[in-house]
């Protein structure tokens, strides 16, 4: 697929419209109408306590300034990532960031204002008016316990800006220090490793580019293993210590309660996953078989990406269209009806330019913009035509959110972005497995989706109790603040989720306990393996009950928004997180496709 010189050689067909978004309006003119509102709402800052009818007034100013600065960050953001180095979108960029930050500083802490008139807000909050912003003005009350005195939390943002930030260090080392060396081919031929080619050689038919990448990626990491506990160490503790003096009974309920995520709910999540592995014994028996049937070799660590069968399928744009919207037709028409308005009316960015952000994503932030925008870099495979049908998932998501639900309610909670998502996934590819007389297809969809159930749910829980017993052991005075400590204690964890019988610690496979980059942020890898479940829950229930499933993920998920707490709004939708049913179904899905897996490639390689 062809990657364009200059973004706007691109056809306009299969480019954005972000002038939508303006209105008529300049970018200078909603920049001038931000400001006054803002600066409407720092004049009454202070008097907006004095009465309800007050504070109403500044909500009202607020909603309206909140549109804005989604308009000014939407049009901004995303005119620059098509050109990265647009000097005119760079500066848009600039303005409104610059102003933005001037502006927040005048207001100050609206939370600090919030504590002094607690009392009074303890009585607001159920008035009918305010219905909207009650489960917020709840969640500050309830935070309250867990301030500090006013001097700390000032020292504390004062100085926040000078606080190492972990992720960033470990991204510069990992990303431009970090040597990988150099792989030679079995005909001599040297190739520079890379994080970004990583993927693509251990595919490679040559066995000494394949080792040689899945050695030297290790390697690399290892010989810097000791810096790498200790960073990850310290990010742990500062984590633990301030999770301490604001009085959480744990680091993870301090990184858990915006969500009000129980501990019983994540014990369950490990507890089920762990128990459930055994699903995949047939997985990699066959997967072995049907390699040494493939390749005449025995697979090793270093072969497990390698493909077992080749798929030669382009799909042009205008296929990838057809096809995800034939797709996601059972979803009815009010949906289907907003896919061909965002395939056929310029929500979609879709080709590759030199200088265009790589990846994809469905914008955030649009309440109060009617095109829910999708940057792609569309490249003809089936990989990209998945993307399309995942990034129309999160596009449709704030569609039903932002229409069904008021500003303050629209948004929905990161516990909950990739359900619908990986969903649409599912639901195409359910259509091109009936649709397809091709076995290869078939068996690589299928390779696909159980390899991204075990990357997404056992992976991500493996690694999220991982981090739960890291945390627990600081908490418990452990001394974990070194590389062997630390891998030990990934190693112990990782037995639970392994599938051989009495594994045995090996350095060299425990390097994930400090090369991962989710354990240099904060507490969420499980979320993606709840995603991952809840959209096998809704497609399960579409098999069973057909377009009324539909109907109810629609009403009460899709345009839930955030009007009540994640665990709340799956709860509604028949979702019950600590039910053995729950995860029961979904792995059962998943051996259903193993089982169909095994069949096909008994079918393709040969083997009884």
């Amino acid at each position: 697929m062809k990657e364009y010189d200059r973004y706007q050689d691109i056809p306009q067909k299969y480019r954005w419209k972000l002038d939508d978004i303006l209105e008529n309006k300049t970018f200078d003119e909603w920049l001038a109408e931000y400001e006054k509102l803002v600066r409407a709402r720092i004049e009454i800052k202070d008097s907006k306590y004095d009465s309800i009818e007050s504070y109403l007034e500044d909500v009202k100013l607020d909603e309206q300034a909140t549109i804005i600065a989604f308009k000014l960050h939407n049009y901004s953001s995303n005119w620059r990532n098509t050109n990265v180095t647009d000097t005119q979108a760079n500066t848009a960029v600039q303005k409104f960031t610059t102003l933005y930050s001037q502006l927040k500083s005048e207001l100050g802490s609206e939370e600090n204002r919030f504590f002094v008139h607690i009392d009074k807000m303890k009585q607001w909050k159920d008035d009918p008016r305010l219905k909207d912003y009650k489960r917020d003005m709840e969640d500050l009350i309830d935070s309250y316990e867990h301030k500090l005195s006013d001097d700390v939390e000032n020292y504390l943002i004062k100085t926040s800006i000078g606080n190492p930030n972990p992720h960033n260090v470990f991204a510069i080392l990992t990303n431009s220090e970090l040597d990988f060396g150099v792989i030679t081919t079995s005909k001599n031929k040297k190739i520079k490793l890379t994080p970004v080619n990583r993927s693509k050689l251990l595919k490679s038919n040559d066995e000494a580019v394949r080792k040689g990448a899945y050695k030297n990626y290790i390697s690399a990491f290892a010989k810097h293993k000791n810096t790498l506990a200790e960073l990850l160490y310290q990010h742990f503790k500062k984590q633990q210590v301030e999770a301490k003096v604001r009085k959480y009974n744990s680091t993870v309920e301090f990184l858990t309660h915006s969500d009000r995520v129980s501990d019983e709910i994540l014990q369950k999540l490990y507890e089920q996953v762990s128990n459930r592995k055994s699903v995949f014994k047939k997985f990699n028996k066959y997967h072995k078989i049907f390699y040494k049937q493939r390749f005449k070799s025995t697979m090793h660590d270093w072969d497990a990406t390698r493909d077992l069968v080749n798929v030669k399928t382009e799909y042009s744009i205008e296929e990838a269209k057809d096809l995800v919207t034939k797709a996601l037709e059972p979803f009815g028409d009010e949906y289907i009806n907003q896919i061909k308005k965002a395939l056929t009316q310029n929500w979609v960015d879709f080709m590759s330019a030199k200088g265009k952000r790589s990846g994809a994503y469905s914008i955030g932030s649009s309440y109060g913009i009617e095109k829910k925008y999708i940057l792609m870099n569309f490249n003809g495979t089936l990989k990209s035509v998945s993307t399309l049908a995942h990034e129309l998932g999160h596009s449709m998501h704030s569609y039903y959110s932002d229409t069904r639900q008021s500003l303050n309610l629209s948004q929905y909670p990161i516990f909950l972005a990739e359900i619908a998502s990986v969903f649409n996934e599912l639901m195409l590819f359910d259509y091109l497995l009936k649709n397809s007389h091709d076995d290869k297809l078939k068996f690589t969809i299928l390779t696909d989706v159980i390899n991204g159930f075990i990357g997404t749910v056992m992976r991500q829980v493996e690694w999220s109790n991982y981090e739960y017993n890291l945390f627990a052991a600081i908490e418990d005075d452990q001394p974990v603040n070194n590389w062997s400590a630390i891998s030990k204690l990934y190693f112990e964890n990782s037995k639970k989720y392994s599938l051989k019988s009495n594994p045995k610690y090996n350095e060299e496979k425990t390097i994930a306990s400090v090369y991962v980059p989710h354990f240099y942020y904060s507490f969420y890898v499980y979320k993606y393996a709840i995603g991952q479940l809840s959209a096998n829950y809704f497609f399960a229930q579409y098999k069973k009950h057909g377009s009324a499933a539909l109907q109810s993920y629609i009403n009460n998920f899709l345009s839930a928004g955030s009007s009540d707490y994640p665990i709340n709004i799956l709860n509604k939708v028949g979702i019950d997180l600590t039910s053995e049913s729950f995860y029961a179904d979904g792995f059962t899905y998943v051996a259903e496709l193993i089982d169909e897996w095994i069949k096909l490639g008994k079918k393709i390689f040969k083997v009884n």
